[in-house]
């Protein structure tokens, strides 16, 4: 072959040849390049050195002071300052929640040797040579270069423990080449001015470990509620592993990533028996015990590992499940009072609250609180006794992979519930889980966002009222739709033709709300949902996806979120914004903190569309509706509500083995001065029996009618307003203006009801003749798609025996993408 022919070796040669003239060039000038890159290292150096020192300068006096306060803390005369608490008020005054910054003594320098298990583990991990070296270890930052060039990526770090306080006493945020030698200032000032002893003792009670926990002292009892000098070596392990990135490696968000890590420091414990400050307490043979105790600790805290559907291993365990009980010395209402503690913490500094006394008037009021825990108890503890019989009847028919899975949806069953005033937003109760006790768990009222179900429904009904599309008398046909291909199922089979529309509510007709939410219009939708919710509509848009079956509940919200719609239904359409905190004030008065409720709230929606709305949703709990309430005689008729069932897909191939039930159930419910939502269901959406009115809207009840009789309720449902309205007599048979006629018969009169003004129900003559419509109850039972059960409650609360089925739509699956699914039993 021919080299000088190939093209490639052409081009090799020429730029052989161009390198060769660079480096004779480079060689010849050479005393001028070194002479010049010399005087820039040394401008370079100069700049940045002087740079930082400039930096350091503007910061000793604050680092000075906070060290000087770390000292305090970690010497023996700490004990003789008693920090000041923080006290939690409900809206009369009662003392429901009460906390300090630290509720412990933290790690001193006197008590350094009975914490010499984690001393030995954050040497052995984080710094080998922490007594030996002056602030910085030249060969620890060689070994991480060496190994971080070997991997190709930052997998080690050379920071000694000092220079780790010093980051963390300047936190200067962003990190640069100007912040890093700030810190090797601060790092050699430290090293100057204060004992080994007191640095370790300092580092040990400010590092962060995760889940809003600094210091080792108030981790040790978030995790494993006990004092950090009675951890075991594995638990120390465990903390220890959390250090170089709390948010990946703390055991509460990712388990497996944690136990990964505290396996890897106890076997640099093993090899770096030295470093424990009194070596004849090392168990004997610790290094040959390490997976024995690993064992031992993962029983201990119940650490379990399962496979997803994707067969990845899924990790659970009861690290950090009772964190908060270290939180509070007093705490009534945990939910709430996790809330506002962490607001506090955000908004006062340390110093503050250790120095003055705060006083925090909240909304709250403890009795309904105390009412909202028992009902939603009670409610919760329904549904487990019916899995728990379903359990027993999978098991007699034999079939075990059944009775198993049912079993473990058991005890992960939970609920929620939020209630508050609607023209101020007070929240008067929040309960965020099923489990009524001072511990740690999570807020479901606040954070779990799930799919409403029919519960979105008034929010539907209440725009195409606002458009005028119809008023609650109009006669609108269930037919079979076919919009776009999308085909909504009604919750029975067939379709009922004309009905009224304020029939269509209470019975929950799925065709009907799509039909109007058609009409109303997708954008105009998410526009108003966005207003009402204080998002942005970028916001609304990614969490609500544009399809019709947003009419059935498909987008998601958190609990408190439905009850912001509502609030704003029943304030005449006004902007409410929750909220929990009035004032807070020092024990002397001196105010630091306001709120106003519910000051100009902006109007979204017309006031006299929310009144029809409101009306409208009160037949929900009358004989037409899914949810009969039984009153007395002449008693006016002060709820309204709206039920929620999200039924599970059949699906045979998921976890839950096909088993048959509902993934959530709502209820929204509306008295005078008061909107209340209750949601129950499982974390992971497994199925179970029930229904929105035979769960959450028998919690709900059983909740208002405690208030009504302990606390009393007031005697009118909508307030007044101005609008472009008139209040008549109507007749929910047939939707017609009642008329004083012996010939007029009315099986359902409804009174003082809300029209647009040339817009009021017609007289009987002016439909066409036709029967009345048959009640839901009527339906045959071989039309039945669901066998949740109707629900009907006695004035006293107790539920009657149902004889039929419950108005449960079946509700579209999960959406997980963009893409529109039109077949609600398919996922």
């Amino acid at each position: 072959m021919n080299y000088k022919n190939n093209s490639f070796y052409l081009i090799f040669e020429v730029l052989f040849g161009h390198l060769t003239d660079l480096l004779r060039y480079f060689w010849q000038k050479k005393n001028q390049i070194l002479a010049f890159g010399f005087i820039v290292g040394v401008f370079l150096s100069f700049f940045f050195l002087g740079g930082a020192y400039v930096v350091w300068s503007g910061e000793e006096t604050r680092v000075h002071k906070s060290l000087e306060k770390y000292r305090s803390e970690v010497s023996n005369f700490y004990d003789s300052f008693q920090p000041k608490s923080v006290k939690i008020l409900d809206r009369n005054g009662k003392v429901m929640g009460e906390f300090y910054r630290r509720n412990f003594r933290p790690i001193r320098t006197d008590n350094l040797g009975k914490h010499n298990v984690v001393v030995w583990a954050v040497l052995s991990s984080e710094d080998r040579e922490f007594f030996s070296h002056s602030g910085l270890n030249y060969t620890a930052i060689l070994r991480a270069v060496v190994t971080n060039l070997v991997q190709f990526r930052l997998s080690q770090g050379g920071s000694t423990i000092s220079q780790q306080l010093a980051k963390l006493t300047l936190n200067l945020g962003k990190r640069n080449l100007f912040n890093k030698l700030t810190e090797l200032y601060c790092t050699f000032y430290i090293e100057s001015q204060y004992s080994k002893e007191e640095i370790l003792a300092m580092y040990l009670n400010q590092i962060f470990l995760g889940e809003g926990n600094t210091g080792v002292e108030e981790a040790a009892r978030y995790y494993f509620r006990k004092p950090a000098s009675e951890l075991s070596p594995e638990e120390a392990a465990l903390l220890v592993g959390i250090i170089p990135a709390p948010s990946v490696y703390n055991p509460v968000r990712n388990l497996g990533i944690a136990l990964s890590r505290q396996k890897r420091v106890l076997y640099d414990m093993a090899r770096n028996p030295e470093l424990h400050p009194s070596q004849k307490d090392i168990p004997v043979k610790f290094s040959e015990s390490i997976e024995v105790n690993l064992k031992r600790f993962r029983t201990i805290y119940k650490v379990k590992e399962t496979k997803d559907d994707d067969g990845n291993p899924k990790y659970s365990s009861e690290i950090g499940k009772y964190g908060a009980d270290k939180d509070f010395r007093v705490n009534l209402a945990p939910d709430f009072n996790s809330e506002i503690r962490r607001f506090i913490l955000e908004k006062f500094s340390n110093e503050d609250l250790e120095e003055r006394g705060l006083l925090v008037y909240t909304t709250l009021d403890l009795e309904k609180q105390r009412f909202a825990e028992e009902a939603l108890r009670i409610g919760v503890d329904s549904v487990r006794t019916d899995l728990s019989k379903q359990e027993l009847d999978y098991q007699k028919k034999g079939k075990a992979d059944l009775a198993e899975v049912t079993r473990s949806i058991l005890p992960q069953l939970s609920g929620s519930m939020v209630s508050l005033d609607p023209e101020t937003g007070d929240v008067e109760a929040l309960v965020g889980g099923y489990k009524i006790s001072n511990v740690f768990r999570f807020n479901r009222a606040e954070e779990a966002k799930r799919q409403p179900g029919s519960t979105i429904k008034a929010l539907v009904y209440a725009l195409a009222f606002e458009k005028r599309i119809v008023n609650p008398s109009s006669k609108i046909k269930d037919e079979k739709l076919d919009i776009s291909g999308y085909s909504p199922k009604n919750w029975y089979k067939g379709y009922r033709g004309d009905i009224t529309v304020r029939q269509a509510l209470a019975q929950s007709v799925n065709t009907v709300s799509v039909k109007l939410l058609n009409e109303v219009g997708i954008s105009y939708f998410i526009q108003k949902l966005s207003a009402i919710l204080s998002i942005s509509e970028e916001e609304a848009e990614q969490r609500f996806q544009r399809n019709l079956s947003l009419a059935l509940g498909s987008g998601e919200l958190s609990p408190i979120e439905l009850s912001t719609i509502y609030a704003t239904l029943m304030n005449g359409g006004r902007r409410v914004t929750p909220r929990k905190i009035i004032k807070i004030t020092d024990m002397d008065g001196n105010e630091f903190y306001n709120t106003v409720p519910n000051e100009a709230a902006e109007q979204i929606l017309d006031p006299v569309a929310c009144a029809m709305a409101i009306n409208t949703l009160q037949s929900v709990l009358t004989e037409e509706g899914t949810m009969t309430l039984k009153r007395k005689e002449g008693e006016p008729f002060l709820y309204a509500g709206k039920t929620g069932t999200v039924q599970s897909p059949k699906l045979k191939s998921s976890k839950w083995k096909g088993i048959k039930g509902v993934r959530d159930v709502w209820f929204a419910g509306l008295t005078p001065r008061n909107v209340t939502v209750v949601w129950v269901g499982h974390d992971e959406g497994a199925p179970f029996p029930g229904s929105g009115s035979g769960v959450s809207g028998g919690i709900w009840y059983k909740y208002i009618q405690n208030v009504k009789s302990k606390l009393g309720m007031g005697n009118q449902l909508i307030s007044n307003f101005v609008g472009d309205f008139v209040k008549v007599d109507v007749c929910a048979d047939d939707g017609t203006m009642i008329e004083s006629n012996p010939d007029y018969i009315c099986k359902v009169p409804l009174y003082a009801q809300y029209y647009y003004i040339g817009d009021l129900p017609p007289k009987r003559n002016g439909f066409h003749k036709s029967e009345p419509q048959p009640n839901i109850t009527n339906v045959p039972s071989d039309t039945i798609e669901d066998d949740s059960e109707i629900s009907t409650y006695e004035t006293d609360g107790t539920k009657i025996q149902p004889t039929a089925v419950d108005s449960v739509e079946l509700e579209p699956p999960l959406i997980d993408n963009r893409r529109v699914r039109y077949n609600e039993e398919t996922p």
